[in-house]
């Protein structure tokens, strides 16, 4: 292990444990929908998220996390929750240029109970209290480091009252190559009567590509009035298709008469733009909980960029010099726009569609020279995408718009590295096809 993998390892353990001592406030006596940690991927690495919060679920765990998914993601979650308890939530992203939306629905059933009188005798009536709630949450990114902010409202319904309130998340999340530190705080607000679900956290995580493996590794610390809770986490993937997950939770100090650490795990299936993921989770003596999310993910505005355009705005041939007579004089070249440098601080998405911008103004030398630079870039999961079409745009660039000797050459080159990153891209498959045709005719 060299210094620098050990400085990695250290700081990812030791920073959730500086602010050990902090507090905020007791945690919620109800509106317990606030404080529900959601997602089965979270809780299978025994809620160390909030570093990493790469779905939907960012949302609640920290909404700065937003920023780094790469297309719009929909997931809804389930969680069998304590006897016949349960817990639904849906929730969605929306990437923008400057960062990103999201949005979050739970609801909470606690299930069914017979009331008693103050002597303690049944009353024969049958009370079934739920809690219903909604966050809206926005984020930016500011270079390596993306803050958000997360307006949430609740209600909750119990057998003699329905009262709601309003709360405030805000997150941070510094992305540093492979590693990740987070801080933020949860449920910031006020509610009469009962105890409001306000907590800290700090967290850090921190991935390695090996080939056909992935392993990533995490630690979240939060902080209330209750004590220091930690979390730590595990995932191991291969082929960014299939993954094991396992966790731990456990309070740093123990609170008395309230046992909820223990395992986790589960396990995670990527198929395209689907991914479902399943966790088991143990919460000492109350028992175990399993939970279970599906979510979908699609991209609009690339798949616009690449298809929107018909065969008349490509072209439904490729260019080929035709010789001039040598009769006629040439006419003098138009002079070409002048090629514009691309600025060291913008991302991948943002020279994407520059680039895009570029070719509906016809200026294909531009064009060129933005999609280069973003079909250049490691193909990182927040700039996948992006480099994908990147190299589709420069595909269809040299197989309709240039006129080198080698520029069929060129069109099939880009267009088989946008198929190395997504393998089943339509447009993709479509040109590779014509070409072939193409090479069949000659």
């Amino acid at each position: 292990m060299n210094l620098r993998t050990f400085y990695f390892l250290s700081l990812l353990f030791l920073l959730p444990h500086l602010g050990q001592s902090q507090t905020l406030s007791t945690a919620g006596e109800g509106l317990a929908a606030m404080d529900l940690p959601t997602g089965a991927k979270a809780a299978a690495l025994g809620g160390a998220f909030s570093a990493w919060a790469d779905d939907t679920t960012a949302v609640y765990w920290n909404p700065a996390g937003m920023v780094f998914i790469p297309k719009i993601q929909v997931q809804t979650a389930f969680n069998q929750w304590y006897q016949d308890t349960f817990f639904q939530d849906f929730g969605g992203v929306l990437p923008t240029p400057w960062g990103a939306l999201g949005a979050r629905v739970s609801y909470i059933n606690l299930g069914s109970f017979t009331g008693r009188d103050s002597s303690g005798y049944l009353t024969g009536k049958t009370y079934s209290p739920t809690d219903l709630g909604g966050s809206f949450a926005a984020a930016v990114k500011l270079g390596a480091l993306a803050v958000g902010l997360s307006a949430k409202g609740y209600m909750e319904a119990l057998p003699d009252d329905t009262y709601g309130t309003f709360g405030i998340d805000a997150g941070a999340l510094l992305r540093l190559g492979a590693l990740s530190l987070s801080g933020g705080a949860r449920n910031l607000g006020l509610v009469s009567n009962y105890s409001f679900p306000t907590e800290a956290y700090t967290g850090s995580a921190l991935a390695w590509d090996l080939g056909p493996l992935d392993f990533h590794l995490a630690t979240d610390a939060s902080f209330t009035t209750q004590g220091t809770e930690l979390h730590h986490g595990v995932e191991l993937g291969y082929q960014k298709t299939v993954f094991l997950r396992g966790g731990y939770q456990w309070f740093l100090n123990p609170v008395t008469d309230q046992d909820q650490t223990g395992l986790s795990g589960g396990v995670g299936l990527a198929l395209s733009d689907v991914r479902l993921d399943y966790a088991l989770v143990s919460y000492g003596d109350l028992g175990s909980t399993n939970q279970v999310s599906i979510s979908y993910q699609f991209d609009l505005a690339p798949k616009k960029a690449a298809d929107a355009e018909d065969a008349e705005d490509y072209g439904t041939t490729p260019v080929t010099p035709a010789p001039k007579p040598r009769a006629i004089p040439e006419p003098a070249p138009k002079p070409k726009a002048a090629i514009h440098p691309i600025p060291n601080d913008l991302s991948t998405q943002a020279i994407y569609h520059l680039g895009v911008d570029a070719y509906k103004r016809k200026d294909y030398d531009q064009a060129l020279v933005y999609f280069k630079n973003a079909g250049g870039q490691a193909p990182t999961d927040d700039k996948k995408t992006y480099v994908a079409e990147a190299n589709v745009m420069l595909g269809v660039l040299y197989e309709y718009h240039q006129s080198s000797d080698d520029h069929l050459a060129q069109a099939e080159h880009y267009y088989n590295q946008a198929l190395k990153l997504e393998p089943d891209n339509p447009t993709v498959q479509k040109h590779l096809a014509a070409l072939k045709t193409i090479d069949d005719d000659r």
